[in-house]
């Protein structure tokens, strides 16, 4: 098993690394599916097996999903044999949960910073005023901020952005060191805090519920203020070819678009942000100074 499951970390580490995330999950799948079948060459009809097998155990259609490209990915690591094909794909027929925080929820988590550690401070600013995802949360090293900025290594093939770190906000910086923070522990992470603020979530919410929030009222406060809604996909640093498509209905549009016409500040697209961000105004006060 562990030639195999080796194999597998190869694959997805070169010649492009993956997400540490999206590693770990590869492998809890690869090693599930291995500790199944035991002693035995895997064939077509083991796999056939192994997806009843877990459907019978009522895993999800969309569990399912995801694990066949995981298993794809074993195979083909190893050498094995892939028969299947798109049509064999589980096809999952309810909506993906995706809750979105409301904003009432977002400013009383960050009113209660005064009950949380060091580090539940520092991650819920960068999830409220940036909204990353726990993956780029995970990625951050005190190497990548100083007194002035901060870098944010995006996940999903998106771009690196680096930001102004706002006044209100540099206590909280000057306050903590990063450590290492797997996505799973800032998932408990995020569930601890709503605690502590005594916020009750619905399944499902994560930090990416901030995230999705916080999109679109910018989207909402952008079009107030006359300004282009796709500075949204520059500020969350997202790729060239998917803003183009989002906000012009063409990958080349963004691939054209240059922003950094507007100011030669570097920083012109947090100041512009910043002027309209729905939650940076609930991190000022004496009261939470650390």
């Amino acid at each position: 098993m562990e030639i195999t499951l080796e194999n597998l970390k190869l694959t997805l580490t070169s010649p492009r690394e993956r997400a540490p995330g999206t590693i770990l999950t590869y492998l809890e799948t690869g090693k599930r599916f291995l500790d199944w079948l035991g002693n035995k060459e895997p064939t077509d009809i083991s796999f056939r097996q192994y997806f009843s097998y877990r459907r019978d155990n009522k895993i999800s259609e969309r569990t399912l999903c995801k694990e066949f490209y995981h298993l794809k990915k074993l195979a083909l690591a190893n050498g094995w044999k892939w028969t299947f094909t798109a049509d064999d794909v589980p096809f999952p027929e309810e909506e993906p949960s995706a809750p979105a925080l409301i904003p009432e929820v977002i400013e009383k988590l960050i009113k209660a910073r005064h009950l949380y550690l060091k580090a539940e401070r520092f991650y819920l600013a960068v999830s409220t005023i940036w909204g990353c995802r726990r993956e780029e949360l995970a990625r951050i090293r005190k190497r990548d901020y100083d007194d002035n900025s901060i870098l944010i290594r995006t996940a999903k093939h998106g771009r690196r952005v680096r930001h102004l770190i706002p006044d209100e906000l540099k206590p909280i910086f000057e306050a903590y060191h990063t450590k290492v923070h797997s996505p799973t522990a800032l998932s408990i992470m995020f569930h601890r805090i709503c605690r502590k603020a005594d916020v009750k979530v619905e399944k499902g919410s994560s930090f990416h519920s901030i995230r999705r929030n916080l999109r679109t009222i910018l989207e909402w406060r952008l079009a107030e203020e006359r300004l282009p809604l796709s500075l949204v996909a520059d500020y969350f640093g997202w790729a060239k070819t998917t803003k183009g498509i989002i906000y012009g209905g063409a990958a080349m549009l963004g691939v054209y678009d240059h922003p950094e016409i507007l100011s030669s500040d570097k920083f012109v697209i947090d100041t512009l942000i910043y002027n309209c961000h729905p939650y940076l105004k609930f991190w000022e006060g004496e009261q939470h100074r650390l």
